[in-house]
């Protein structure tokens, strides 16, 4: 996901490209277009027949706080797949991005990063929020304190990584050395302050993603404490294990998918630049794409009552079948040939 990966890959890998290379490397962009594709119409697909479920009565679903970071996700990740994971796809189609301008360089990478950005954003505030459902629960009754404890600090995380990337990619003053033939053009020329680079790097993707992980964690071990204290509260018991297997379904797959790359890149910035380079490259980067590409179905699974409607709605079809075959039984033999 982040340019700095690209940018020293550019840089180890300048003048050193063979015929063989190059093939080589257009071999793995059709591989990697024949995964993404199907699963990007599969996962459109079904962002789809959610959303239209939420229109046709479902969005009751979404009116508990516990929930929000649910749409916020499955909105973000619905645009993301639609649009910006095909202009990726168009990039490993033809080895080129296209349109090949500086004005579009620039909004590709600001695209790509608010997207990835407010994602793991959004999870990682949401990871911390749980705590207070939780433990506090009561404290978010209160018009001011839902205000400040809950909506402010998501529309916060929504807002940071456009308006960060905003800046450093629009507004900080340098020069950008475009690559079209390099997905994202390679990097943006602020990366190419080194300081810059460990500091977003740290805030954007190390810090909240050892965070989401440090936080569920620790969910875990207190709402097991907390349910050895609350054995009479059994409905209490019940629900913060509901809030938090829905949290964890969730956040596992985030972790699963950026772990990869936070770490490899943290050893790349304070150890060793080049490690496991062009794994990163070809491989972890592009497995952020599968967060955006699974979670229709796993916020599917963490909505019970989304369940519950699907699985009413697959009886009214049997049953609408059945009415339909015995119709079929009984006009039959009347026919007359």
């Amino acid at each position: 996901m982040y340019p700095n990966v690209i940018f020293l890959r550019t840089l180890n890998n300048s003048n050193t490209l063979s015929v063989n290379t190059t093939a080589s490397v257009a071999n793995h962009r059709s591989v990697k277009l024949a995964i993404l594709l199907p699963c990007q119409v599969l996962s459109l697909l079904f962002s789809l027949f959610i959303f239209m479920n939420v229109v046709h009565g479902s969005y009751k679903l979404f009116r508990p706080v516990r929930n929000h970071f649910i749409a916020i996700l499955l909105i973000t990740g619905f645009i993301q797949v639609s649009t910006e994971l095909s202009m990726v796809e168009n990039y490993l189609h033809t080895g080129v991005v296209r349109p090949s301008t500086p004005s579009y360089c620039s909004f590709f990478n600001w695209f790509e990063f608010s997207l990835n950005g407010i994602s793991l954003h959004v999870m990682f505030w949401t990871s911390i929020e749980r705590h207070i459902l939780i433990f506090f629960h009561a404290s978010l009754r209160t018009p001011w304190k839902c205000l400040l404890f809950h909506y402010i600090p998501l529309l916060t995380s929504v807002a940071y990584a456009p308006s960060i990337y905003g800046y450093f990619i629009f507004i900080y003053e340098c020069v950008n050395h475009w690559d079209y033939n390099e997905l994202l053009c390679t990097a943006p020329c602020f990366y190419e302050n080194k300081l810059f680079g460990i500091v977003t790097w740290l805030a954007n993707i190390i810090i909240p993603a050892f965070s989401i992980a440090a936080a569920n964690i620790i969910l875990i071990v207190r709402v097991t404490c907390r349910s050895a204290d609350l054995q009479i509260n059994i409905r209490r018991i019940k629900k913060n294990r509901k809030m938090t297997i829905q949290l964890l379904g969730i956040s596992s797959l985030f972790l699963i998918f950026w772990l990869p790359i936070s770490v490899t890149g943290l050893i790349q910035q304070f150890f060793s630049p080049t490690f496991l380079i062009d794994v990163q490259f070809n491989v972890f980067f592009y497995l952020i794409y599968f967060i955006q590409l699974f979670l229709p179905f796993v916020c599917f699974v963490s909505l019970p009552e989304l369940k519950s409607r699907m699985k009413q709605y697959i009886r009214r079809l049997q049953g609408r079948n059945a009415i339909g075959a015995m119709i079929t039984l009984q006009v039959a033999p009347t026919m007359r040939y």
